[in-house]
């Protein structure tokens, strides 16, 4: 089989932002070479703003490509991020959402744990958390879930079978040891951020010789990767005791 060479394509920036209620935060960087993935290219020197109803605020760049600021940010209003890069204007709009929180979480021993040999990985837990959705809107929802803070599930949905029901938002099997800590982090999002991550989903799982997923779907205006989105988050934590 005769070898080939892998061509380079022109670096495009990559913009990974976020607004909750209490901070914005962008990281600028450029994509990297197919054979050198870990060495990313941060973009320093950018002017990067939010604006929302009369008001704009200025980002601060805390170390190469990492830009934030720490300020109360309301719900319910819509967020406009402009970025000024090597000459180029970045621009993207995103809705924070009311925050949505959990009502409850379940945790119950499984009724298959005792057909399972896990004295030294724990016991199986089935963990449900449960919500009230809003009636009035379509609702979109980031679910996290963090296990002695290491990331183990992330999931995307929307309300279009649940509008204004209460139900099981999320339901999982997990082997937890005495002392292990779980943490369930809730996010509103708006439709735009649910449907990049639901394109980012498809593009992952694209698989095959002659396949070529497509980019995610992005909110960004402008000769730019990414995304840029508002939420608004809930948590709560489960420590298993003896």
């Amino acid at each position: 089989m005769d070898d080939f060479e892998v061509g380079s394509a022109e670096a495009k920036i990559v913009v990974e932002g976020t607004i909750s209620e209490n901070q914005a935060r962008i990281i600028l960087s450029k994509t990297t070479a197919y054979l050198n993935p870990t060495k990313i290219p941060y973009i320093s020197g950018a002017q990067v703003t939010i604006s929302y109803g009369d008001e704009i605020v200025s980002l601060h760049e805390d170390s190469a490509g990492y830009y934030s600021i720490q300020q109360n940010f309301e719900a319910n209003q819509k967020y406009e991020l402009a970025i000024v890069v090597e000459d180029k204007l970045i621009t993207a709009q995103s809705y924070m959402p009311p925050c949505i929180k959990w009502d409850s979480v379940v945790v119950r021993l499984s009724e298959y744990n005792e057909f399972l040999k896990t004295d030294t990985l724990g016991s199986l837990y089935e963990i449900m958390g449960y919500i009230t959705d809003p009636a009035e809107s379509a609702n979109y929802y980031r679910t996290e879930r963090l296990k002695n803070d290491t990331i183990v599930g992330k999931d995307v949905t929307d309300d279009e079978y649940f509008n204004g029901q209460s139900v099981s938002l999320l339901t999982t099997l997990g082997l937890y040891k005495n002392t292990d800590t779980l943490k369930f982090y809730l996010k509103s999002i708006d439709k735009q951020a649910y449907e990049f991550y639901q394109t980012l989903a498809m593009s992952n799982s694209s698989s095959g010789m002659f396949s070529a997923p497509d980019n995610p779907k992005s909110n960004l205006q402008g000769d730019a990767l990414g995304r840029f989105y508002a939420y608004t988050i809930d948590s709560l934590e489960i420590t298993f005791e003896e």
